[in-house]
């Protein structure tokens, strides 16, 4: 594990020591946005994505927004702080052809799915951008694998392919476990620690964090319809959520999103669940 985690601090995947000042910063309701944008700039593509989101249709903005400081006043603290703390991990899926493109397009598929389930099905004292950054990095440790290790992975897939429990053949193959991958990576990328518990807990009965929760019922959720390279596990669903009242909150924006992605041009109605995370999630992650 110490020398995959050595080697996912050496990936180009922009400058997360701005990236962890920017959400750190986010959180400090002294902080200015000036402030803010000037750190934002240190990473390029970061600084783009932010300035994308500030333009689309989702903002509402009426003017073009051509600077930091005003996408950052446009589009709120909270949802800036959640797109830099999961700026790093998405970006181990824009990889190399190497034949396994269609499962990181999976990972890809299933945390967008559970950021938006766990930002709906967050407890009321829950930052929803926490849970939806929350559930955008949960599996870290898989993305890691996919780029450091594309043969463990490519082993896994197939593993999951035919049902089994990824853990058990991670334990077999590695000695630990994606989520633990994920949470030693976490820990050295300076991630909050709700987050980091997160990402290390999302696979384990019986999780207490609030968000984890959250992240946890969203995973199973999107792992029910298929969604991901790890395969469905009913027993652990029906222990998380007993009355099933988590997934009926979740089935309708589950289904927009498929018919989303299926229509991209067309963002569905859904008159039960705030289309707002439907937005953010079309503008930032496409």
């Amino acid at each position: 594990m110490e020398r995959l985690v050595e080697q996912a601090l050496a990936l180009p995947l922009g400058d997360r020591v701005a990236l962890m000042r920017v959400a750190s910063l986010c959180g400090d309701p002294d902080a200015r946005p000036a402030e803010i944008g000037l750190l934002a700039a240190r990473d390029e593509a970061f600084s783009a994505l932010l300035l994308k989101i500030a333009n689309s249709t989702w903002s509402g903005s009426v003017r073009p927004i051509a600077d930091l400081t005003h996408a950052i006043v446009r589009l709120g603290t909270s949802l800036v702080q959640g797109i830099a703390l999961a700026a790093p991990g998405l970006r181990l899926l824009e990889s190399p052809a190497d034949g396994l493109g269609p499962a990181r397009r999976e990972l890809h598929r299933h945390a967008v799915r559970v950021g938006i389930v766990a930002r709906a099905l967050a407890a009321d004292h829950v930052t929803s951008e926490q849970a939806l950054a929350a559930g955008l990095v949960h599996n870290l440790g898989l993305n890691v694998l996919s780029v450091i290790a594309p043969e463990t992975f490519r082993e896994l897939v197939a593993a999951g392919g035919r049902g089994q429990r990824l853990a058990d053949a991670e334990e077999a193959l590695l000695g630990f476990t994606h989520a633990d991958l994920g949470a030693a990576i976490a820990g050295q990328w300076s991630y909050p620690p709700a987050l980091t518990c997160a990402i290390r807990d999302h696979d384990q009965d019986d999780p207490v964090a609030p968000v984890t929760v959250a992240v946890q019922l969203g995973d199973l959720l999107a792992r029910e319809r298929g969604l991901g390279v790890e395969p469905p596990d009913p027993a652990m669903l029906a222990a998380a959520d007993p009355d099933g009242a988590a997934a009926a909150r979740a089935e309708p924006l589950l289904d927009a999103l498929d018919r989303m992605e299926s229509a991209p041009g067309d963002l569905p109605a859904m008159p039960t669940v705030s289309n707002e995370a439907l937005r953010t999630a079309r503008a930032a992650l496409g």
